[in-house]
């Protein structure tokens, strides 16, 4: 029984160190021929500025490629609806394996949306979304599904913030403006 826990607590720690590397995230929807510069300075600067995304972006991280393709209202049904003050926002959003494994997807745990005021949003399992974010995503496969969050009637900017890995292999920002949503 000892070493059996041993053997265990080895390999959480294993996947703990693993799972700690340092990606930055790459914006891949730009043509691929671009020029080099020639000051390392005016490259670090620009990456900096590129750590925000849009809607329409796709973001390479650790060989995931996450895009938001569109933003929308859910007003909700008969039976379920936002509370009052509040409305649904419904992203949807689309994930690309290029691994060689399969991936783990959480909407819950990937995602979350801070509001202008840099409150964490809600996420809305109640709101009418097509497809869903979560589950075992192969090898060279892709995933394509809507989450909402609960977000309060007088916001107009959010921050979609994507970390598909919970050790720490870097997070895409996606600013979301109240002009975007349909």
């Amino acid at each position: 029984m000892k070493k059996f826990f041993i053997l265990m607590l080895s390999f959480a720690l294993l996947f703990f160190i693993v799972g700690c590397g340092d990606s930055q995230p790459e914006k891949v929807t730009d043509t691929e021929a671009q020029v080099e510069q020639e000051d390392d300075d005016k490259e670090e600067s620009e990456k900096a500025q590129s750590e925000t995304f849009a809607i329409g972006d796709s973001v390479e991280i650790a060989d995931v490629v996450f895009t938001v393709h569109s933003a929308r209202w859910d007003d909700g049904d008969d039976f379920f609806g936002p509370e009052d003050g509040e409305k649904w926002l419904v992203l949807d959003c689309s994930i690309d394996n290029e691994t060689d494994e399969s991936e783990q997807i959480s909407s819950l745990l990937m995602f979350e949306l801070v509001d202008e005021d840099n409150y964490k949003r809600d996420l809305e399992l109640l709101a009418d979304t097509k497809g869903s974010l979560d589950g075992e995503l192969g090898a060279g496969r892709s995933m394509r599904g809507e989450i909402a969050f609960s977000v309060d009637e007088g916001q107009s900017k959010w921050e979609l913030i994507f970390a598909p890995n919970v050790f720490g292999t870097g997070q895409a920002i996606f600013e979301i403006d109240k002009s975007d949503v349909q």
